[in-house]
């Protein structure tokens, strides 16, 4: 067994070559730890349901109701009278036009008789003149009065014309107007009653109909400041005031391009379709939205910022001669070969939902591809290819303290 004195020599030596040996070495990259957290990227918004296919029905004039033929919830074919409008004065008006279209009628008569007998003493005037009993200047005052005569015919046939446009539209109004449902479906307001006097710039329908409450449209209103945190692929969760406790899913279809402003406030008006088979919801309903980019909990998840990088001069694999063949294709030049490689590697690796990351091992840089879930600005989920604890290079260090 050592002593106590020469245990004691041994520490104090390896104390002292720990001492001269300075500081451990500082790694040359930034890192960060494969960890177990959460991905989540909920964007909140407002939205209202919207029966596909609704209409919203005005009279077609002003007038009083005379009649009203359907209830809400009553099933309609296109054309269906739904309800009928009386105009008190609409008699005296169709008698006029119907009058003045009887005035241009005989007024066109008695221009065609003068219109005969222009021609009839013309034709006199030029046999008289070719026997040399009249001059040539009555003859073709002759003429001039054909002219004028022919003139009043057409005149008082565009009156004519104007005069039985008054009468169609007089009948067209009628005593009596329809209100029809312009399609298939059902009725699911009606806001009017008899002896109510209706206008076509009256603020509220007088009716609405829906084509099919199963199949419905959620109109979402996306706030300008997250309009880049929603894609097409986002996932649409919501509730509806009635029914805060239960979760309903639709589909995103459509993210609009032209903004809305209210004062400050900038949005932009998204679509969801949402089957409605069940017709448990009703067109015109509000709901609270959440537009999902991702959502995963108690995952492995590195930074996003892991899969920007790679290390100076690095190639993709490629197949075999691959690269020599880009290289020829850009004439030498490195660096676009390098760009076209990375190219390919992008490509390949979107379609298969993987990225590439590189793990520090024993100092070293290790390529990975990794396949990826959910993911944010800030953090990426990762399935399968790493392991919780390995360390994924952000950056070079000497690049951090060039950025500082």
């Amino acid at each position: 067994m050592l002593s106590e004195g020469l245990r004691f020599l041994i520490g104090l030596g390896a104390l002292l070559a720990a001492s001269c040996s300075g500081p451990a070495k500082e790694s040359a990259y930034q890192t960060a730890t494969a960890e177990i957290g959460d991905v989540r990227d909920i964007v909140p918004a407002t939205g209202t349901l919207l029966a596909a296919g609704m209409a919203e029905i005005r009279a077609p004039r002003a007038g009083v109701v005379i009649a009203v033929n359907v209830k809400e919830g009553d099933r309609v074919r296109a054309g269906q009278v739904l309800a009928t409008l009386a105009a008190p004065m609409r008699a005296p008006a169709r008698d006029m036009a119907g009058a003045g279209a009887a005035a241009s009628d005989a007024a066109i008569r008695e221009a065609q008789i003068a219109v005969r007998q222009a021609q009839e003493q013309l034709s006199r005037s030029r046999t008289l003149q070719e026997r040399g009993f009249v001059s040539a200047a009555a003859t073709a005052q002759a003429q001039a009065q054909v002219d004028r005569a022919s003139a009043t015919v057409d005149r008082l046939t565009a009156e004519r014309t104007a005069a039985l446009a008054r009468v169609r539209l007089v009948q067209a109004e009628g005593s009596d107007s329809d209100i029809l449902a312009p399609l298939d479906g059902i009725v699911t307001l009606v806001d009017v009653r008899v002896g109510q006097r209706v206008t076509p710039e009256d603020a509220r329908p007088l009716f609405q109909s829906v084509r099919d409450e199963g199949a419905m449209m959620l109109e979402i209103m996306v706030s300008e400041a997250d309009l880049n945190r929603v894609s097409l692929e986002s996932q649409v969760l919501f509730t509806v005031d009635s029914s805060p406790s239960v979760l309903e899913q639709a589909r995103l279809v459509n993210i609009g391009r032209a903004p809305i402003r209210e004062g400050r406030f900038v949005s932009y008006r998204a679509l969801a379709e949402y089957d409605n088979s069940f017709g448990v919801l009703r067109p015109g309903l509000s709901a609270s939205v959440q537009l999902i980019r991702a959502n995963a909990r108690n995952v492995l998840r590195i930074p996003a910022r892991a899969t920007f990088y790679t290390p100076d001069g690095y190639v993709p694999p490629l197949p075999p001669g691959k690269f020599e063949e880009l290289l020829a294709q850009h004439r030498g030049d490195m660096g676009m070969a390098r760009a076209a490689a990375d190219g390919l590697e992008i490509g390949r690796l979107l379609r298969t939902g993987k990225r590439v990351v590189f793990v520090l091992v024993n100092g070293t840089p290790e390529r990975r591809e990794v396949l990826i879930g959910g993911e944010t600005d800030d953090f990426i989920e990762i399935i399968e290819g790493l392991k919780e604890g390995e360390q994924v290079i952000l950056k070079n260090r000497a690049d951090a303290r060039g950025a500082v």
